[in-house]
């Protein structure tokens, strides 16, 4: 997969929304790291959404300031 590819795969992933874990947080998916959380809207019954933004310096996704979303289920 190319630089770009990757980069493709990752603005979509973070737009569908990564796994957010009571332990760790959300992570970004292209380059891993714990990103803080930006914003969270009310949640949707058993649902909580929350948007973050990746702190890496070194990272695209912090660099283009792409939000990445996290879904959170009750359970």
């Amino acid at each position: 997969m190319t630089k770009a590819e990757a980069i493709k795969v990752a603005v979509a992933t973070a737009r569908e929304g990564v796994t957010y874990s009571l332990k760790d947080g959300a992570v970004c998916p292209l380059c891993g790291a714990r990103c803080p959380v930006v914003s969270s809207p009310r949640g949707e019954g058993a649902l909580k959404v929350r948007y973050h933004r990746c702190n890496n310096a070194e990272c695209v996704m912090g660099a283009l300031g792409v939000s990445v979303k996290s879904v959170q289920r009750e359970g």
